[in-house]
C-alpha cells in the first residue's frame, strides 16, 4: 500500500486562500456536490454545498503528487457562498491530485500543471461514498458502495479481537456476505479504497 509522505519543503505556501465570487464552471460534479474547479491560471477552487457539509463541520482537503507525496493538508470550512479558492502557482509542472473528504465521501480530482496554467479533467475524477450494509437474512448482510473510478476497493472483516478474519476486493459496487460461518460475537468491517476506509460494527448470532 502506498504511503503518501508528507514534504515539508513545500507546507502551506503552495495553496493562499481568497473569496471567489459565485461563478462556476461546469466541470460535473463530486461526492455530494462537491466540485474542484479551475478559476484562472494556475488557480483551482473548491465548491462545496452546504449538504456535503452536515455530517462534518469541515472537510479535510490534501494535495498529492504523483509519487505520492502529500504537499499540503488542511481543513475547508465551508463559506456562504461554498467556494473556496487555491492558488497553486508554486507548483512545478505534472501530474497532481486534489482531494476532499469527510467521514462519509471521499474524493480525488487530478488536475495537470502547464507553464502558467493547469487543466482539471473530469475523467480524472474518483470518488466514493459511505456504504450501505443491510441484512437480508441472519448473519447475512449485503455491503453496497457507490464509487466511480475505484478499482482497488476492497473488504475486510476483523474479529472483537482485532484479528483480520476475510479480506477481498470489491469487484462491484454491491457485494453479498454469509457470516454464518464465524463464531457469535461483534465484528468489524473495513470498505473503500486504501485512500479512504469506511468502518462499521455487525453481529454474528446463534
Amino acid at each position: 500500500m502506498k504511503k503518501f509522505r508528507l514534504s515539508i519543503a513545500v507546507l502551506l505556501s503552495v495553496w493562499s486562500l481568497a473569496g471567489m465570487g459565485d461563478a462556476k464552471a461546469d466541470n460535473g460534479s463530486g461526492a455530494n456536490g462537491v466540485k474542484i474547479e479551475k478559476s484562472e491560471n494556475k488557480k483551482v477552487r473548491l465548491y462545496i454545498p452546504t449538504e456535503a457539509s452536515k455530517s462534518s463541520s469541515s472537510i479535510d482537503v490534501a494535495i498529492i503528487d504523483l509519487d505520492g507525496n502529500v504537499l499540503y493538508q488542511g481543513v475547508a470550512v465551508p463559506s456562504k457562498s461554498g467556494l473556496q479558492s487555491f492558488n497553486l502557482k508554486n507548483l512545478p509542472d505534472g501530474q497532481y491530485y486534489i482531494t476532499a473528504s469527510n467521514n462519509t465521501w471521499w474524493m480525488s480530482q487530478g488536475v495537470t500543471v502547464r507553464g502558467n496554467g493547469l487543466i482539471v479533467d473530469s475523467r480524472n475524477l474518483q470518488q466514493v461514498m459511505e456504504p450501505t450494509i443491510t441484512a437480508y437474512e441472519k448473519n447475512k448482510i449485503e455491503v453496497k458502495m457507490p464509487a466511480t473510478n475505484v478499482s482497488d476497493a476492497s473488504v475486510a472483516i476483523y474479529d472483537a479481537q482485532n484479528v483480520l478474519v476475510h479480506a477481498e476486493r470489491m469487484e462491484s459496487s454491491a457485494r453479498r456476505f454469509d457470516l454464518s460461518t464465524l463464531p457469535e460475537g461483534a465484528y468489524t468491517l473495513v470498505v473503500g479504497p486504501e485512500q479512504k476506509h469506511f468502518s462499521a460494527r455487525v453481529n454474528v448470532q446463534r
